[in-house]
């Protein structure tokens, strides 16, 4: 919607597409991070954010040399998320065991974060190639400083239980994203907006239906 509203609607529809490109970095992003979990040292945090940033980077990067699909390239996306849910559906659950109260400093943190990587993207369009703004679009800008304080606040345990967890939402912004590709142009920006939202909706709702009525996630 930020690239729509600053680099005009058909700056988004060229780069709606490479949005969902970008969903495969993503998913590198959350395997990185979900194996380097299994190292409990010291330096932990630091290797978790080495190992899936470089992971996304990398991703990304190749990426960035093939163009898109508009049939071939949404589908691989959802088959993979949607494999990817169903085998990490499979793997333990840990729970936090000890309650920590949210401090103003953890807000202040997320937020800034948050913010900073927001600001970092949407900029973006200005110094780099559609393909590459496309792509690094998909980064997770929101789960990221939520897996730092829970890798911080908690453990490695935790943060992978939220990381293994994400795939099974990430198709639903291939649904998004297509429906942007097909509506900013034709009924704008603000009404593009809800409908895309409106349809990711709908199709989490039935992703989620289908896949616990077979049993393959809980």
């Amino acid at each position: 919607m930020f690239f729509a509203i600053e680099n005009g609607v058909d700056y988004v529809t060229n780069v709606a597409l490479y949005n969902i490109h970008g969903l495969f970095a993503a998913l590198a992003f959350s395997y990185g991070y979900y194996l380097s979990t299994f190292y409990s040292g010291k330096l932990g945090i630091f290797l978790s954010l080495m190992i899936s940033f470089l992971s996304y980077v990398i991703i990304a990067l190749v990426l960035s040399l093939i163009p898109p699909h508009i049939v071939f390239t949404p589908l691989i996306v959802i088959v993979l998320m949607i494999g990817s849910s169903i085998y990490f559906a499979k793997k333990e659950n840990f729970a936090i065991n000890k309650s920590i109260k949210t401090s103003v400093w953890d807000i202040i943190f997320r937020s800034v974060l948050t913010i900073s990587i927001f600001l970092l993207v949407t900029s973006l369009p200005n110094y780099v190639p559609q393909n590459i703004a496309g792509i690094f679009s998909a980064f997770p800008t929101i789960l990221l400083p939520l897996l730092l304080i829970i890798h911080l606040r908690h453990s490695n345990l935790q943060a992978r239980t939220i990381i293994k967890n994400t795939p099974f939402g990430l198709s639903s912004v291939v649904i998004y994203s297509l429906s942007v590709f097909f509506t900013y142009g034709t009924i704008g920006v603000f009404y593009g907006t809800l409908v895309s939202l409106f349809l990711s909706v709908v199709y989490i709702v039935i992703q989620t239906k289908l896949l616990k009525y077979f049993k393959l996630v809980n």
